[in-house]
């Protein structure tokens, strides 16, 4: 098989209202091909009433990130003035393909937003700002500019699925740029890296190849191996059937 044909297809969800202004998003699509994908961008900024046919085709998905998920999804106050972005199309849209892929078992990664939606829709909720809710001594919106380096670290738990699509375990530097964050994790959902003030920065499910990480590995990849490696691991995955995965540890 040709290298070209071994490109597995990964569907990558985003909102174009998002794009304006960020220089560095291009960074997202180069990091899926220099990881061996062939990237299809999903814009959810619209109704996407085919987006479950869709995902049926691809071998694997990324939930990107970007605006705030609808706080009435968990409970949130939804005239919070901290809210930014909100948009339920997208909302929509992106739980008709979370729902596709988990059913397909395709591998799943979900990135800053993405992490925070996957935790909303599998029954967690979110600090609606972490300045204002939860105020520490790191800081997780470094800002924009500087989301192609690292800022502060997270701890990596040996065995999880993350380790293995990163190719190890242990203290790992990354960005960051979420003003929101986890407050109570999904119950079907674990904690496979924390931030150094306990915030969880990545979560997976036990029997899906679903993981989520609170950073930019698709921003970060070309100036960190272990973002690189977190998007190969995860490209690797989606060369494998589901019938032949294996499941997360537990």
């Amino acid at each position: 098989m040709s290298a070209y044909l071994d490109r597995p297809v990964v569907g990558i969800t985003y909102s174009s209202q998002d794009l304006e202004g960020f220089g560095l998003w291009r960074h997202l699509f180069h990091g899926f091909i220099a990881a061996g994908a062939t990237p299809v961008g999903i814009d959810c900024a619209v109704e996407q009433p085919r987006i479950g046919g869709l995902v049926e085709r691809l071998d694997g998905l990324v939930v990107s990130g970007g605006g705030d998920v609808d706080p009435a999804l968990y409970g949130g106050a939804t005239d919070d003035a901290v809210l930014r972005g909100v948009n339920p199309l997208r909302d929509a849209s992106e739980r008709v393909a979370l729902d596709v892929a988990l059913e397909r078992d395709l591998p799943v990664l979900a990135i800053c937003r993405g992490l925070q939606f996957v935790n909303v829709v599998l029954g967690g909720t979110l600090y609606a700002d972490l300045a204002r809710d939860r105020p520490g001594v790191i800081g997780h919106r470094a800002g924009e500019e500087v989301l192609d380096r690292p800022c502060h670290d997270v701890r990596v738990t040996d065995g999880s699925l993350l380790s293995v699509w990163m190719g190890g375990a242990g203290t790992v530097a990354v960005n960051s740029e979420h003003h929101q964050g986890i407050r109570d994790l999904a119950p079907v959902l674990r904690p496979v890296a924390v931030a150094p003030d306990g915030l969880v920065e990545a979560a997976e499910m036990a029997d899906r190849r679903l993981v989520g990480v609170q950073w930019h590995p698709e921003i970060l990849w070309p100036n960190e191996p272990t973002s690189l490696g977190l998007l190969t691991g995860f490209v690797a995955a989606c060369r494998v059937p589901a019938a032949d995965a294996v499941s997360a540890p537990r």
